[in-house]
C-alpha cells in the first residue's frame, strides 16, 4: 500500500498563480507556490534552523480569536528551545519581516485560507521533522 503524503509543492511564475492565494492546490494534483512566496517560505524555514536544533516537537493549537480562525504553532527542540509561530486566516498574505525574526516573542503570518494554512502548517513541519517526516 503506497503512503500518502503531501508533495513539497512546485515553485511557478507569481504570474501563473491566483494572485489571492499563496498555494495553488487543483483536486487531486500537485500543490504550487509562487516565487516570491516561495522566498518567503525559503526564509521562514531559514530562521527556524537558524533557532532549532533537530529533532524539533511541532504542537499545533486550532482556534479562533472573534470570528479568525488560527492556529498557534509551537515549536521545541532538545535542548528546549522553544519557538512560537501564529498562522490566521485573514484574507490575504502577510509574512514576517526582519525585525519580527529578530526580536518577536511570536512570529505572525497570514494567509488568505484554510488551504493555505495547512500547507504553510506542511511546509514548518518539513523543516522542523527533515525528510523522515516528508
Amino acid at each position: 500500500m503506497k503512503k500518502l503524503i503531501m508533495e513539497p509543492p512546485s515553485v511557478v511564475p507569481d504570474r501563473a498563480l491566483i494572485a489571492t492565494v499563496i498555494f495553488t492546490v487543483p483536486p487531486h494534483g500537485l500543490a504550487s507556490v509562487g516565487e516570491s512566496d516561495s522566498v518567503a517560505l525559503g526564509q521562514l524555514r531559514e530562521e527556524i534552523l537558524n533557532r532549532m536544533e533537530k529533532p524539533v516537537l511541532l504542537s499545533a493549537y486550532p482556534h479562533r480569536v472573534g470570528r479568525r480562525s488560527c492556529l498557534a504553532v509551537h515549536l521545541e527542540d532538545s535542548r528546549g528551545r522553544t519557538l512560537d509561530i501564529l498562522i490566521t486566516v485573514t484574507g490575504n498574505t502577510l509574512w514576517p519581516g526582519e525585525g519580527e525574526f529578530r526580536t518577536g516573542i511570536r512570529w505572525n503570518i497570514c494567509v488568505p485560507d484554510a488551504t493555505d494554512m495547512l500547507w504553510v502548517l506542511k511546509e514548518i513541519d518539513r523543516v522542523a521533522c527533515g525528510a523522515v517526516c516528508s
